[in-house]
């Protein structure tokens, strides 16, 4: 995307504006905000969190239980559309208790697979620009307010209320923007399944995407860019993807929230919103 047509989406007034500008682009237009690609080496470790409640399969390690999702029973997830049978895997296990929305010692299984053939998947880290930094955090937001905790929905109601957002620019690079953007967006999980077609056009395995839980991810902004994958990140693997993964493990544990990465969310808010109100003065 050249700089030209960089600017003018940023302009927008609102989100919604912005995102309806986008979509308004050529094929070849927006697939040039999503360049970079992923190589998954093989012996590549990946992670998946089932409640142990409502699993009635009495062969926990039955591999029908645990690959893409039949297409009859397929809901809409964040890139998946009714229907569509994905895979969500994650590379560390440390914080997946969040994404499901784990209780406080609920049990559940946790299911290890390896890459068993190299392969790529896309990605929504390219070009250091501000549309590709703003899809960025929309494609990893939060979904709705249950995905935070009282305390985080407190600072982030101060935040937001308060009208410290600022203007696109300032979304697209601002640390907190994941945690708010879902009341901005209406059904963010349409917007974000058709930038996760944009991306799988190109690569029909699937995609690495960041998660808003693992803190420096989520911080990161478009600098993110240098630690694209390296330690921590979630994919979605269509069929052909899971062709190149076979599970190895599962195993029943109970959760402890003292022991998830996300705990280090709160105290990152907090230090923002000290920042923030210390530049005002």
């Amino acid at each position: 995307m050249t700089e030209e047509k960089e600017f003018r989406p940023m302009k927008c007034n609102s989100i919604s504006e912005f995102i309806t500008m986008f979509f308004g682009l050529g094929k070849k237009e927006k697939q040039s905000v999503f360049t970079e690609r992923m190589f998954i080496k093989k012996g590549t470790e990946f992670f998946r969190v089932r409640r142990v409640k409502g699993f009635n399969n009495p062969d926990i390690y039955d591999a029908r239980e645990w690959g893409p999702v039949p297409e009859k029973y397929a809901k809409q997830g964040r890139f998946n559309a009714d229907g569509q049978s994905v895979l969500y895997l994650a590379s560390s296990p440390e914080y997946l208790g969040r994404e499901v929305r784990l209780e406080e010692s609920e049990e559940y299984y946790l299911a290890k697979y390896i890459c068993t053939k190299s392969f790529w998947v896309g990605t929504f880290l390219s070009t250091n620009n501000y549309v590709n930094a703003l899809m960025h955090k929309i494609t990893m937001s939060v979904s709705d307010d249950k995905d935070l905790t009282a305390h985080e929905r407190i600072l982030i109601d101060d935040y937001f209320n308060k009208g410290k957002m600022g203007d696109l620019c300032d979304i697209a690079v601002n640390p907190l923007s994941s945690l708010f953007l879902h009341r901005m967006i209406t059904n963010l999980y349409d917007v974000t399944n058709r930038l996760g077609q944009i991306v799988m056009e190109k690569e029909d395995c699937g995609i690495r995407y960041s998660s808003v839980y693992v803190p420096i991810e989520f911080s990161g902004g478009p600098q993110i860019l240098t630690l694209d994958g390296v330690e921590y990140g979630n994919f979605v693997l269509t069929e052909r993807g899971y062709e190149n993964i076979k599970l190895c493990s599962v195993e029943k544990k109970e959760y402890q929230a003292s022991e998830d990465l996300s705990i280090l969310i709160e105290t990152f808010i907090e230090e923002e919103q000290k920042d923030f109100d210390e530049s005002r003065y």
